[in-house]
């Protein structure tokens, strides 16, 4: 999807929310994403630590900061995006009495204007698939190139082996130029962008709007039929 297309979309973004399953099976947006803050928060030390830093790239409208802010993440955000109209609504969002907003940057392409080694963290959220195959490499170029040695890259996206994520896709707008991607092609694009340890798992087995059934997703993570999976990845010193 292009710059002015996701700008159109951005005052009413809601997450993919216009299908019925997606409404059925979660309570709102931000039912989804936590799921992979709190993923984010048993796995990550670094975001307790004040002086570490995290990159949210494409972040939209900065739900997973919002979301990581208001669990108790103590660690300096920063989000980038191609669309301006995404970023803008990120202030509007951000709630009173969180914290500092995250830095705002305008992506240049894949681009981010920061310097080499800015990041402690990286995540990208459900962004991958919008990207054309011929432009992923630059993407997984740049996310090596903002993190620290020793710094870790948090892939989240849809599991294409999922057949109701596949249903759930084809039917919601904002979706409609999405080229899924599976863990597999993830932990290739990774390992030709650089040197980097991956470790990965499966998650949302359950209905994201029940969360008293996440236990059974800590217990199904190996099992590629969830609807997300993760790729964590730890750039080598």
């Amino acid at each position: 999807m292009t710059q002015p297309a996701f700008d159109r979309h951005a005052a009413a973004y809601d997450g993919g929310m216009d299908t019925a399953v997606k409404r059925m099976l979660g309570a709102g947006a931000d039912s989804y994403i936590a799921v992979k803050t709190r993923w984010m928060l048993r796995h990550e030390p670094a975001l307790a630590d004040p002086a570490a830093r995290l990159l949210d790239y494409g972040c939209g409208v900065g739900s997973i900061p919002r979301l990581l802010r208001l669990a108790g993440a103590r660690a300096a955000f920063a989000g980038c995006d191609i669309s301006t109209g995404m970023l803008s609504e990120l202030p509007k969002r951000w709630p009173p009495g969180a914290g500092p907003m995250p830095e705002l940057l305008v992506q240049d392409g894949a681009r981010v204007p920061v310097p080499d080694a800015s990041f402690d963290m990286a995540v990208v959220s459900a962004v991958i698939h919008h990207v054309p195959l011929a432009g992923r490499p630059a993407v997984f170029a740049e996310l090596a190139r903002v993190l620290k040695p020793g710094g870790r890259l948090y892939v989240f996206e849809h599991n294409p082996w999922n057949p109701l994520v596949r249903y759930v896709v084809a039917r919601t707008e904002i979706d409609a130029d999405a080229i899924l991607l599976d863990l597999r092609e993830a932990r290739d694009r990774v390992a030709a962008a650089g040197r980097f340890d991956t470790r990965s798992a499966y998650l949302m087995f359950m209905p994201p709007g029940l969360p008293f059934l996440a236990p059974i997703d800590r217990l199904l993570e190996w099992l590629p039929l969830g609807g997300q999976y993760v790729l964590v990845a730890t750039k080598q010193a």
